[in-house]
């Protein structure tokens, strides 16, 4: 564990102890009536907390463990034309592919996808996207 965790932990065990003196310390009648303005302020936390979660989260792409025998594109938020055309697939083993980091937002992932060709991910371009095989050195 890392010392941040074990200070939030330590934190919230406090905290919870400190919480549950005060409501033994108050009586039952008053720990009652304290009890219930204290779940209404968590509630309306909770219910803050999860409306910010809910309008923050972007449009997600997940090609998590795919197995391709081709390529694998993913495109998200494209203004424009987009044009693929066929690339040249790999041979031999396919490689193992990382989303790039900082690419994207977080948004697109393709963590232990396996493709016999290109991986591409592209995401918030502004313009239009060409993506052209690769040019072949045999006539």
């Amino acid at each position: 564990m890392t010392k941040r965790l074990v200070f939030t932990l330590v934190g919230a065990v406090l905290a919870l102890g400190g919480l549950a003196a005060f409501l033994v310390l108050q009586g039952l009648d008053a720990a009652d009536k304290w009890s219930s303005v204290l779940s209404l302020f968590f509630t309306v936390a909770g219910f803050a907390l999860t409306l910010v979660g809910l309008l923050n989260r972007g449009p997600a792409q997940s090609a998590d463990h795919a197995v391709t025998g081709g390529s694998l594109h993913q495109i998200t938020n494209v203004k424009g034309d987009v044009a693929i055309t066929s690339g040249g697939g790999g041979t031999g083993s396919p490689p193992t592919a990382a989303p790039a980091e900082g690419q994207g937002g977080g948004t697109q992932s393709a963590h232990g996808a396996r493709t016999a060709g290109d991986l591409h991910q592209i995401d918030g371009v502004g313009g239009s996207v060409r993506i052209e095989p690769p040019t072949s050195s045999t006539p």
